[in-house]
């Protein structure tokens, strides 16, 4: 490359890459005009690029390996070597040091100042990595914090006074505050609370897995009424099932808990699903679909009419992939209308709604509101029932696109639950363009990953004695001895053509159309999944863990 040739502004570069268009950039100026943005802060609002597109395409540019920073863990040496307050205004995370080096994640592509301050202060030379500006801040504040407040101890230094307070003279605030700092710590998206018969169990769920992480003596089942009342629920009731929600700010981040009780003989058992208010929209890539599939996944989005539907277990992301899919969209020309519950990712540029029973505004009503808007792209939280399926099915037919989610076990599970419902075939087959089905599995942890020759369950539960050599993770203090970190899609991906069209309309056996789909190159989610297991991406046992012996 010639270090002499002007480089391209990052913008430049985004339309070199097919991110965004000049129209793109004229709506962002419109806007950047009232709001005294920066153009680049605009389009990323507004869900036209996000920081990941800046930041990799930033990293082309300036050959810097990307890293993501949810997948690091910063050693307490480096972080020493800075105070926090430099870090943060500098926008720069020292992660680790190593033979007179000290590897940094930074924001910014022009980085000689930050190597200049770097070398000044510790001697060591710098290498750099690029991540999103706001992963750097909050690795900043989360690393920062956990250095010098060790949670652990101080959970268990507070569960010893609260112990000893008789008098319950002590508020339960504190404990409370520490266990949501360590499910964010690791990476909890539900936080259990347990009743035992002589103890009170916390768990978390973690990338999919129930882990346990302490216990509490049960003089402090307090805590449930302490989050019932957060929750702005009756703390009287104790013989009912109740349902609340809170918000909390945790490390520099928004979250919100959606918490609901059942009564169980030991007592009330507490689950609470944290849900970050503020979450990036992901690319198909990012998610986890191979690149011969994305592009059929986009060729989907982009038919003019037509429904397309999501399949899969509650939290297995089917939301997060039909907002990826949203993305795809030409959001300039497209009138996308939304109705969620709740909403988990905001664009602006789109109208979205959120459900309100107790208004009568629910999922079905709302599909005969949006079509007096002029709707290109409805999006459907979830069919539930009848009424939902047929007006779903009746906007799609009749010139609109509809996204929606569906509880179905696979892809081709989705037409008999549509019958179910009480949709005719005829319209089912004159509305489906494609189902996607999907689960999430764990990723192998990479910083702990390593080979190992196969046991014969494995080949024979793959299908494949060919096989010489996988891969699983050791465990290590990045996965907290799991071998596990994050996780990925594994997924089926039916397309609907017109002579599987015809064969839904004639009621051919499910069997047959499966076979047919096959035939033209339907991946189950099984095949998809040993695919991934021979690329070393997960491992055989999650394999088992997640799809049984069904498949």
């Amino acid at each position: 490359m010639d270090d002499n040739k002007p480089r391209k502004q990052i913008g430049e570069l985004l339309k070199d890459k097919g991110l965004i268009r000049n129209e793109h950039i004229a709506f962002a100026i419109l806007e950047q005009k009232i709001t005294k943005e920066r153009l680049g802060e605009v389009l990323e609002r507004l869900g036209f690029i996000t920081q990941y597109d800046v930041v990799t395409t930033l990293a082309e540019q300036e050959k810097v390996p990307y890293l993501d920073l949810d997948e690091v863990l910063a050693k307490d040496e480096a972080l020493k070597l800075f105070n926090k307050n430099l870090c943060i205004n500098n926008a720069f995370l020292p992660i680790r040091v190593k033979d007179g080096k000290i590897d940094v994640a930074s924001s910014s592509g022009n980085s000689a100042n930050i190597a200049q301050l770097i070398t000044r202060q510790t001697g060591l030379i710098p290498n750099f990595y690029l991540s999103e500006q706001r992963k750097v801040i909050n690795a900043i504040h989360k690393f920062y914090h956990f250095m010098e407040n060790p949670i652990e101890k101080m959970i268990e230094t507070e569960v010893r006074i609260l112990t000893q307070d008789t008098d319950m003279a002590r508020g339960m605030d504190n404990l409370f505050k520490y266990i949501l700092q360590l499910g964010v710590k690791m990476r909890a998206t539900d936080i259990h609370i347990r009743p035992m018969e002589k103890s009170i169990s916390i768990a978390f769920r973690v990338d999919g897995v129930m882990v346990p992480v302490l216990t509490l003596p049960p003089a402090l089942n307090r805590i449930v009424s302490s989050i019932k009342m957060k929750a702005d629920m009756d703390i009287a009731e104790q013989r009912l099932p109740q349902d609340g929600r809170f918000s909390a700010s945790i490390l520099n981040n928004e979250y919100d808990f959606r918490a609901s009780t059942i009564v169980t003989p030991y007592g009330e058992n507490m689950v609470m699903r944290v849900l970050p208010m503020e979450t990036s929209i992901m690319s198909m890539t990012q998610l986890g679909f191979f690149s011969d599939d994305v592009q059929k996944v986009h060729t989907m989005f982009n038919e003019p009419f037509g429904i397309i539907l999501l399949t899969g277990p509650t939290g297995s992301g089917k939301s997060t992939t039909l907002y990826a899919g949203i993305r795809s969209l030409d959001l300039l020309k497209e009138n996308v209308l939304t109705v969620e519950d709740p909403i988990e990712y905001s664009l602006p540029i789109l109208r979205q709604t959120q459900v309100n029973e107790k208004a009568g505004y629910n999922f079905s009503n709302a599909i005969r509101y949006f079509l007096r808007h002029d709707p290109d792209v409805i999006l459907v939280g979830e069919i539930r029932d009848g009424d939902t399926a047929s007006t779903a099915i009746t906007a799609s037919s009749t010139g609109h696109m509809v996204l929606s989610t569906l509880h179905t076990n696979n892809a081709i599970g989705a037409i008999p639950r549509l019958r179910d419902l009480g949709v005719k075939s005829f319209m089912i087959a004159d509305s489906l363009i494609g189902v996607i089905s999907q689960r999430l599995v764990r990723l192998i942890c990479q910083h702990c990953k390593e080979e190992y020759i196969p046991e014969k369950w494995e080949r024979e539960y793959l299908q494949d004695d060919s096989i010489k050599k996988l891969w699983r993770g050791k465990g290590c203090e990045v996965c907290n001895g799991t071998g596990y970190f994050g996780r990925t899609l594994v997924y089926e991906l039916l397309s609907v053509d017109k002579e599987l069209s015809t064969m839904i309309d004639s009621e051919v056996e499910l069997g047959h159309i499966t076979a047919r789909a096959k035939e033209k190159g339907f991946m189950d989610i099984f095949s998809v999944t040993v695919r991934k297991v021979k690329m070393g991406i997960t491992s055989t046992e999650e394999a088992l863990r997640t799809l049984g012996h069904i498949f």
